[in-house]
């Protein structure tokens, strides 16, 4: 279903709509992933009248998550990679477009990229409400034991999870006092309560950290891995305290990471390259991750991410982060050596034909196979090596190096190191850091946005060490795309992220609302 709604021809029907719960009929469970939508696309009245509609609607949810939809082949799969993987890796300077960076172009206010990416995330921000407050407003005599409060755990840690990465592209999240936060929505999208204004950052982390408190307390402490749980949600609010890096967050991050580790039910790979090439979301470290029809294998990821065996891969591994890999275990099973061919023209308007060697991304997908030859496509978006690389920093943030090396350690084993010197000559604060950096960003790059996250977060000189782009902090946010101070009243000029306009520049296009639609 196009969730783009044209303004110019179907602006009133959008307004006039309340929430449409198509992806409520999508999935049942984690064995089914990707059903054929219904043939009616708009369902009037209550749909959630007890357990099972319930259990419908959450897992609808999670279609709208993983932005399910038909590639370019007619069939249907996941499509988030782009927005979960791809676009954080390049902005952080992990990978790079072969035929350009992308981020020129997200970074204009009137791109329709941009547009898309700020509609397809409160798409899902809306998703959750309306099925929050279908579960929320359900009798509880409907429900068997605790069955609502977990429902209702397993949605508003989802809810975190999307305003989370709202906030990631979107607002000033290293800034606690800063006014720039996102557009916190809380209940589902209707007529009356489509303009709102933007919040302050301080309110944006409050929002998100009430609702995976919640999480932690009432969603089920186990659940496939296509779905959220109990430490999914602590995993997540490790996160979120690590980038905020307030008062007693890191020591907070370090205990809920402390307790997924030794509680949890997940361990580490003995050979981290089998989370991806041989085991998937079946690995014992995936924690959460998104996955389509069973059986379905390479399509939009492989497509996006990789390169047929005589093709040229879409996207390209940086110099910068090579040199990370240089004698490291993990190079030659995650990048493959290919050609590039560019045509370049001389100043007598002569076309040349460049042959180069470069680096392409095998991380997902065994060296030298495609399609029927891979493992099921799937996306894991949280996993035990994260947290252990998570605990490792809160740690060095707290001058507790020793127990922080000891991590890195274990981390760096299960990816084939058995020479530890790099990490035991690290012996300040600072050091210690910039090697938990490189693991983070070698262990987890194109994978689940976590290098985004990093680059903010870390000491300036690590950072622009890495990637000099990041000197200028405009490059850190995303602008608010132009349609929405067009289409919500409530936001003025001076709402817009500083360095941007807020105006068209452009000849006006038509263009798709990119405020929240209910579904």
């Amino acid at each position: 279903m196009n969730i783009y709604i044209n303004i110019t021809k179907r602006i009133i029907s959008v307004l006039s709509s309340l929430c449409l719960f198509v992806m409520c009929f999508c999935m049942l469970s984690c064995d089914d992933k990707l059903s054929e939508l219904p043939s009616q696309s708009k369902v009037d009245g209550t749909l959630v009248v007890d357990e099972p509609s319930a259990l419908v609607a959450l897992r609808g949810f999670y279609y709208s998550y993983a932005m399910c939809g038909e590639d370019y082949n007619g069939t249907k799969t996941t499509k988030c990679t782009k927005q979960y993987e791809v676009r954080p890796a390049d902005f952080a300077g992990t990978i790079i477009y072969t035929y350009g960076a992308y981020q020129l172009e997200t970074h204009n206010p009137s791109s329709l990229a941009l547009a898309n990416a700020w509609q397809s995330l409160y798409t899902i921000v809306n998703a959750a409400n309306c099925v929050i407050k279908q579960i929320d407003d359900a009798p509880d005599d409907v429900f068997s034991g605790n069955k609502k409060a977990q429902f209702l755990g397993e949605a508003r840690c989802m809810r975190a999870y999307a305003n989370y990465n709202v906030m990631k592209y979107y607002a000033y999240y290293w800034d606690i006092n800063s006014p720039y936060g996102i557009i916190v929505r809380d209940e589902p999208c209707t007529v009356t309560n489509l303009p709102a204004k933007r919040n302050s950052v301080k309110e944006t982390y409050d929002h998100i950290l009430a609702d995976l408190d919640y999480a932690i307390a009432n969603a089920p402490e186990t659940n496939d891995k296509c779905f959220a749980n109990k430490w999914v949600a602590m995993g997540l609010k490790a996160r979120v305290l690590m980038m905020r890096g307030q008062g007693n967050d890191y020591a907070e991050a370090a205990s809920l990471t402390k307790d997924i580790i030794e509680k949890g039910p997940y361990t580490l790979e003995e050979n981290v390259i089998d989370v991806f090439h041989t085991k998937g979301l079946n690995s014992s470290e995936a924690m959460f991750g998104v996955q389509p029809k069973s059986g379905q294998v390479d399509v939009y990821e492989g497509w996006i991410m990789h390169s047929y065996p005589s093709d040229a891969p879409q996207y390209l591994v940086t110099d910068n982060l090579l040199a990370l890999f240089k004698d490291d275990p993990r190079k030659d099973k995650i990048f493959h050596v290919t050609q590039k061919t560019s045509y370049v023209f001389d100043e007598a308007g002569n076309m040349n034909i460049v042959v180069s060697q470069v680096y392409g991304v095998n991380k997902h997908l065994v060296p030298g196979t495609w399609a029927a030859s891979a493992i099921e496509e799937n996306q894991i978006h949280m996993r035990l090596t994260e947290m252990y690389l998570l605990r490792a920093e809160a740690l060095v943030r707290q001058n507790q190096l020793d127990e922080a090396r000891r991590l890195l350690k274990a981390v760096l084993s299960h990816a084939g190191y058995t020479d530890f010197s790099m990490v035991d000559n690290a012996q300040s604060q600072h050091d210690m850091l910039q090697q938990v950096f490189n693991e983070y960003l070698r262990n987890l790059f194109a994978e689940s946005g976590r290098e985004m996250d990093i680059m903010m977060r870390y000491p300036k000189d690590i950072v622009l060490a890495f990637n000099p782009a990041y000197a200028d902090d405009k490059f850190n946010v995303f602008p608010l795309p132009v349609e929405e101070f067009q289409y919500n009243n409530m936001l003025t000029h001076a709402d817009q992220n500083p360095g941007y306009e807020s105006e068209q520049k452009s000849i006006p296009v038509v263009r798709y609302v990119s405020v929240c639609v209910c579904l």
